[in-house]
């Protein structure tokens, strides 16, 4: 083998995982790739009053992005 084909084989392309955020049928654009999911959250909440209260589920990955839904919160019930 030469050294070409030695540095084909071992060549690795790494490249950050893209996330989304969904709201129902809504897919919202990461705002800030560098920061945790809780935060970029809270970026969007200016925008998107909603996911002030909202809560971030599960992550799944769809094509190679990372969707995180924002659920609405429990019903608060008196009594």
């Amino acid at each position: 083998m030469t050294t070409r084909e030695n540095l084909i084989m071992t060549e690795r392309i790494v490249q950050a995982a893209t996330r989304r955020f969904q709201m129902g049928c809504l897919e919202l654009p990461d705002p800030a790739p560098g920061l945790p999911p809780e935060e970029a959250v809270r970026l969007l909440a200016v925008n998107f009053p909603q996911c002030a209260s909202g809560l971030l589920g599960t992550p799944e990955c769809r094509d190679g992005v990372w969707v995180y839904p924002i659920d609405k919160p429990p019903v608060k019930t008196n009594g």
